[in-house]
């Protein structure tokens, strides 16, 4: 369903005050957790490593916080932290970037570091884009635009309601998707 259609649903169902814009958000809250939470896309990135570097650029538009898996040769290692010394693994750098330990002391003929990182939400911008959630799981938008109208309103008791509505939306909606997703 297009983003245009779920808005007018809404105000038709809930008249409002508030501007497209702020709905869109709205929408794009509940599609950035489907996203995040339901479909989990992710995407590789294989790095050849240098003898001496330990720091690694990720992928344009792909954060540290989006790492899923890393391996070394073949074989993953994992997330260190500072309290873990002298462990194989990986971490953040002070500049965002992706640091391996041990520090590599030989040029890889072939890429030997793969990074397995969660595809980043992209936002919508446009009325005419469709939203993720097919029918009949839509109501899902529905009800979390309600209940944002309500707690801006100040109208509690109704944004606990739709909210757990939305909840109940969500859940049923990720069951489908996981019962029925292909792979």
């Amino acid at each position: 369903m297009k983003i245009s259609e779920i808005i007018a649903r809404v105000d038709d169902l809930k008249p409002n005050g508030y501007s497209f814009t702020t709905k869109l958000g709205w929408i794009n809250h509940v599609d950035g957790m489907v996203w995040n939470e339901i479909y989990k896309y992710t995407g590789f990135t294989n790095i050849a490593r240098q003898a001496g570097v330990s720091a690694y650029d990720l992928p344009v538009g792909v954060d540290f916080n989006l790492v899923t898996n890393v391996y070394v040769d073949g074989k993953e290692i994992y997330l260190i932290s500072h309290r873990d010394f002298e462990t194989t693994g990986y971490y953040r750098g002070v500049d965002g970037k992706l640091n391996i330990y041990p520090t590599p002391t030989e040029n890889d003929a072939a890429p030997g570091l793969r990074v397995a990182y969660r595809l980043p939400f992209v936002p919508h911008t446009n009325a005419e884009e469709e939203a993720y959630i097919p029918a009949p799981y839509d109501k899902a938008y529905d009800d979390y635009i309600a209940a944002m109208i309500d707690k801006y309103n100040r109208e509690y008791d109704e944004y606990n309601n739709n909210m757990n509505f939305y909840n109940n939306s969500i859940k049923e909606y990720a069951v489908w998707y996981n019962n029925h997703k292909e792979g």
